[in-house]
Formats: C-alpha cells, sequence, structure tokens
C-alpha cells in the first residue's frame, strides 16, 4: 500500500510539474533578438534577450538574463568584487521593444528554424530558469552574461545538432579588441577598463569566446546551422529589423585621455628643464607622481589579488603604477630626502624599461594613452636618477 501511495503521488507531482507550462501552439516563433549599443558605458556593448511569441495562447514574452534587483544591498561593492548575480525576467515584448525603441537603439530579430518539440523544450528551460530559486547567476562580463546565455541556453535544448560556423571572423580579435570595439566613445572608460584589466586578455578569443558580444551573437546565429536527419538547415529562417539605428555607432569626438596626458607630459618637461638650469628639485611635483602612480597601483592590485574577476589578474600596468609608492611620496616630499629613495627611484626607471619590452612583445596591450604617462615618468625618473633627491 505504501508503495502505491508512494508511486501515485510521483505520477501526481510529475503530471503537476509538467501541467505548469502551457504547451505552445503550432504558431508559436523563438527568437534570438539583438539591442545595439546605447549613450551610456553600460550600454556601450548592445545586449540581447530571447523572445516567445505565440498568437494562439496571447503569449509575446521576452526572457532577458540581463536583469538585477537593484542598486541597493551593496550593489557597487559586489560588482567591484565580481560576486555580482544577474537574473533572468520575463517581460512583456511591445514593452521591451518600446524601451528601446526610446532609447533610439537598433533591434534585430532572428526568428530560429526549430520543430514543435524543440521549440517547447526551449519554453520549458526558459520558464524553469525563469523560477524565483533558478532565476540568480553570478555575472562574469567575458563568460557568463545576457548574451552568453542566448548561446548557451539554445545549446544545451539542441546539442551536438545545433552548429555555429566561423565564416563571419575572419581576422584574430583578443579580448580588449573586443571591448575596444565598443568603448571607442568612451575615451576615458576605455582607458580605465585598460589600465583595470590584465595580460590574460591579451590573447585571442575563440569563435565561442566572441560571443559574450551580443552582436557576436547576432553574427554566429546568422552562420549556424542545425541538422536533422543528416541535412543542416540554417539555424536562422528569418531576419527582421525591427528598429533602425546608427546612432550610438559613429564616433564622436572628445577631450581624451591622449590629449591630457600629453599636456602633463609637456608641463613635467617644463618643471624637470627649470630645475636642470637652476639646480632646484620640485619636491611637490615628485610627491604628486609617487602619490597619484601608487594609488593607482594600490587600486589595480586590489581588482589582481581582492576579486573574483578572472580578467582583472596578471596585470602589468603595476609596473608603472607600483603601489608602494603611495609610501615613499611622503619621503620624496623632504628637502632631504633619505639616501635610499634614489636608488628607489633607479628602480621605478628599470620597471619603466621592463614594461616597454612587455608592450613591445605582447606580453600585454596597454592604452595607447598610457605612452605620454610612461614618457612623463621616464623623464622625471632620469632626472632624479641623476640629480638625486637632496
Amino acid at each position: 500500500m505504501k508503495r502505491f501511495v508512494l508511486f501515485f503521488s510521483l505520477l501526481l507531482f510529475v503530471f503537476s510539474a509538467k501541467a505548469q507550462f502551457p504547451g505552445l501552439s503550432g504558431q508559436a516563433e523563438i527568437s534570438i533578438i539583438t539591442i545595439g549599443p546605447g549613450e551610456n558605458l553600460y550600454d556601450s556593448f548592445g545586449h540581447g534577450a530571447i523572445r516567445v511569441q505565440d498568437p494562439y495562447l496571447s503569449i509575446d514574452r521576452v526572457y532577458n538574463y540581463g536583469t538585477f534587483d537593484s542598486f541597493e544591498d551593496g550593489f557597487y561593492l559586489k560588482f567591484a568584487q565580481g560576486k555580482l548575480n544577474y537574473k533572468l525576467s520575463i517581460q512583456d515584448f511591445n514593452r521591451f521593444l518600446g524601451n528601446y525603441q526610446a532609447q533610439n537603439r537598433w533591434i534585430t530579430e532572428q526568428v530560429l528554424s526549430l520543430t514543435q518539440a524543440e521549440k517547447q523544450e526551449i519554453f520549458e528551460f526558459l520558464e524553469n530558469n525563469a523560477i524565483p530559486e533558478n532565476s540568480y547567476y553570478l555575472y562574469d562580463f567575458f563568460y557568463d552574461n545576457c548574451a552568453t546565455k542566448l548561446r548557451d541556453v539554445v545549446g544545451d535544448v539542441l546539442g551536438d545538432k545545433l552548429t555555429f560556423n566561423n565564416s563571419h571572423l575572419t581576422e584574430e580579435k583578443t579580448f580588449r579588441d573586443l571591448i575596444q570595439e565598443n568603448t571607442f566613445n568612451f575615451p576615458w572608460w576605455d582607458f580605465g577598463i585598460d589600465l583595470a584589466l590584465g595580460a590574460v586578455i591579451d590573447v585571442n578569443a575563440t569563435a565561442a569566446e566572441h560571443m559574450f558580444l551580443p552582436d557576436y551573437v547576432m553574427q554566429a546565429y546568422a552562420n549556424a546551422t542545425i541538422t536533422r536527419d543528416g541535412e543542416e538547415v540554417p539555424a536562422v529562417k528569418a531576419t527582421n529589423k525591427l528598429f533602425e539605428s546608427d546612432y550610438y555607432e559613429t564616433h564622436r569626438e572628445t577631450i581624451s585621455p591622449w590629449m591630457i596626458f600629453s599636456i602633463l607630459l609637456l608641463v613635467v618637461v617644463v618643471f624637470t628643464y627649470k630645475d636642470t638650469l637652476q639646480n632646484t628639485r620640485a619636491r611637490y611635483l615628485d610627491f604628486t607622481i609617487l602619490f597619484l602612480t601608487g594609488l593607482v597601483g594600490v587600486v589595480v592590485a586590489l581588482l589582481w589579488f581582492a576579486t573574483d574577476h578572472t580578467a582583472t589578474a596578471k596585470n602589468l600596468n603595476l609596473l608603472w603604477a607600483f603601489a608602494p609608492n603611495l609610501i615613499v611620496a611622503f619621503y620624496v616630499v623632504k628637502k632631504n630626502a633619505p639616501v635610499w629613495t634614489r636608488g628607489y627611484v633607479r628602480f621605478l626607471f628599470i620597471l619603466l624599461i621592463g614594461m616597454t619590452f612587455i608592450w613591445v612583445f605582447q606580453l600585454q596591450v596597454f592604452s595607447i594613452a598610457l605612452l605620454p604617462i610612461m614618457l612623463l615618468l621616464a623623464v622625471r625618473y632620469a632626472f632624479l636618477w641623476v640629480k638625486g633627491l637632496a
């Protein structure tokens, strides 16, 4: 009797679990939605989602993996630590569409070529994923974000039947190259991103790894195939331009880090020339240089060693942004700095030489805006190497 009750209860559970997801009609379609970049930095990489439409059931939903609860509860700290959870949200498609139209961002839909069973399976996968206890995931900019989910969800359901062909990738690109394709309108943020991310992103991205960006997901699906009964068919059966705009993809000139740092280089050259002629030392200039480079170095070191971000590791910007400078700055500002500070400055100059070789041999690629800073530091360190810090 107990076995019968257990079997009956299990049967009820299976049927009730199955019944929570309606069966899609033959009119249903599943699409990949890609949104172009926006005017804010966090929008500059575009966005993507999955659409499920069934006119018979009056369903038109977007499954959006790019949402989070709020900016409260330590959002920025968690993001900086690499511990931020994103979640899957279900949204009304018309509202979703209207929101991005209002932002003047292009929107493209790719309707997938799926069987009825495949549509149902993807739909149930998404619905199950949207259940509160299943909806959260640990965000990773390169490996687990709103774009990679578009690849993984369909790939998990279709398995080996789905093949992403790579004919759209005509040249090798590193992760850093791919980032810079999307940040040209934000030169200061582009410089900051280059500063924060380490040598680990200066490797060529595989075809699958390109798909951390929504635009490359769209290109990959356009060239993908699905194999059924030994025959390959295009994965996308229709492409619809829902809204067109290239406004935010047009380059807009602005005051760049290169311009500002070049001016600072000239200032340091003038002060150093003056010090050479008058046999003096601009102590507060030396303090400022070491204090700021040390401060940047502390931030870079924390991103490397104190967070869960994979992309901030092995960051050789520490060779010029040398964290101990933050402390040494308070010694060099003295009129008669300790004797050891002269040897310390020579060591900093040698680090700059090492950084130059690292850049030349592409062990890590640094922002071009860093060149005036390196020249600035080299000029001042060379002066202190020869003159000392008296």
